[in-house]
């Protein structure tokens, strides 16, 4: 396993030019120059067994992207390069990338028609691009990656097929093409495990040139436990077996997700491993931060978190986990100023506006930004009872007038959903006790879950 782990390492952390530097030079005029940094990269992953995928790496880092905004860059490479093969591949890899966009996550029957044609329009452009690059040079490995997801998406089995059989043709032991066909040969997309496993066994003839194969190992594994629809406790009795093998980032992901909510020691440990890898995944950087918080870790945690917002400081959910830290070291100004934060970038998110309202009615008590905060969640989430209950407990604390009005209204719109029967049963309480005592009886806090 030593062998796959140091590839792994190598193969993730190598130095590829950023699409950043792309844009520079293809606009100052300097597309050649372009050119030799990729065929630079070519030429070490042919011929330097530490520079394993690069090329792919590189691809996959700068055009992967689904954004219209890389198109002009593209556009404008293909133009200044007309006999550019890298320009091509990277304009149709990019085309690939938008089509999957435009496709989205959800199934394809579930797919609006404007999202089917648009992607469909994509794929047509992506397979003139892709064609015409290995027409100019058949050694662009990431063409061949390209193809096989256009098929898997909508060009169909046997293009995708087709496309990992010419590839490997190429070069048979390279990492992403084995890996995209792995990804069109699960059961989902219309292939089968015996076809996963064959891919499998395959790779492993080229695992003693390129260990990076090692890794399709725990796939099929992982495939089985990610898709068991069983209890939770047999899906993840399954990912330690299945890591005997080395892992990928993306496999140890889905572990640490599988175990999100039921295991967060587990859930700690396998986001770990998918960081160490790939420390760019953000959710899973926020996930494990929240579980720093669980196991009484809050320096850990608040480093973390202002390691993540100094990167992405648009991240709304690195700003509330860090807030979550400094209200657990009961530090109520800096969980505040995070929790404004967090709602500059999305200021109607409800979670951290009943975050924020919890923070200024409980801890602070601060009653009119309280009041301000459950004005607000009634206006934006008039449906939904957390602004009703923060407005109540004001009423009821503070106190002020309108406690009555408030639980009549409750009353009437939420008394017949059962998970909110304690809350009614507890307000009508709060009222009968009121009317016979002045004394501070405490309302049920609404809980923001993250």
């Amino acid at each position: 396993m030593h062998d796959a782990v140091v590839a792994y390492c190598q193969y993730r952390f190598q130095a590829v030019p950023s699409f950043a530097r792309v844009q520079q030079l293809i606009h100052a005029g300097k597309a050649a120059e372009v050119d030799r940094l990729f065929s630079g990269l070519l030429q070490a992953q042919l011929t330097r067994p530490t520079a394993r995928g690069r090329l792919d790496r590189a691809f996959y880092q700068d055009f992967n992207n689904g954004s219209a905004a890389i198109r002009p860059t593209l556009d404008a490479w293909k133009r200044s390069s007309p006999s550019s093969a890298f320009a091509y591949a990277a304009s149709g890899y990019a085309y690939v990338a938008m089509a999957g966009y435009e496709r989205g996550n959800g199934y394809i029957e579930n797919t609006p028609q404007g999202s089917v044609k648009a992607m469909d329009q994509r794929l047509q452009q992506a397979d003139t691009d892709l064609r015409h690059a290995i027409a100019l040079d058949p050694r662009l490995t990431p063409v061949y990656s390209a193809m096989i997801k256009a098929g898997g998406l909508s060009l169909g089995r046997d293009y995708a097929l087709d496309a990992a059989r010419r590839g490997l043709a190429v070069a048979p032991d390279n990492s992403s093409i084995h890996d995209m066909l792995m990804w069109v040969d699960q059961p989902k997309w219309g292939g089968s495990l015996l076809a996963m496993q064959q891919v499998t066994t395959e790779a492993q003839t080229h695992a003693a040139e390129n260990p990076l194969l090692r890794l399709l190992l725990s796939d099929v594994m992982v495939y089985e436990a990610s898709n068991c629809e069983c209890e939770k406790s047999v899906e993840l009795a399954a990912y330690p077996v299945a890591f005997d093998h080395m892992g990928s980032s993306g496999n140890m992901l889905l572990a640490g997700n599988a175990a999100h909510g039921s295991n967060q020691e587990l859930e700690a440990v396998y986001l770990s491993e998918a960081l160490r890898f790939d420390p760019a995944i953000e959710d899973a950087r926020v996930n494990r931060i929240y579980d720093l918080i669980e196991f009484d870790e809050l320096a850990w945690a608040i480093t973390e978190a202002t390691r993540l917002l100094k990167r992405s400081s648009h991240n709304m959910y690195a700003w509330k986990v860090r807030a979550e830290a400094y209200e657990a070291m009961n530090d109520a100004p800096h969980a505040e100023a995070d929790l404004r934060a967090a709602l500059e970038v999305d200021p109607v998110d409800m979670p951290t506006l009943v975050e924020l309202g919890n923070l200024y009615v409980n801890v602070t008590h601060e009653w009119s930004n309280g009041w301000a905060i459950a004005d607000e969640l009634i206006k934006q989430h008039p449906h939904n009872p957390y602004g009703w209950l923060l407005r109540a407990h004001i009423q009821e604390r503070q106190p002020r007038a309108g406690l009555r009005d408030t639980v009549a209204y409750f009353d009437a719109n939420f008394s017949n959903a059962p998970s909110l029967q304690k809350d009614v049963d507890e307000m009508r309480a709060v009222l009968d006790r009121q009317s016979r005592s002045d004394g501070e009886i405490p309302l049920v806090e609404p809980v923001a879950h993250r």
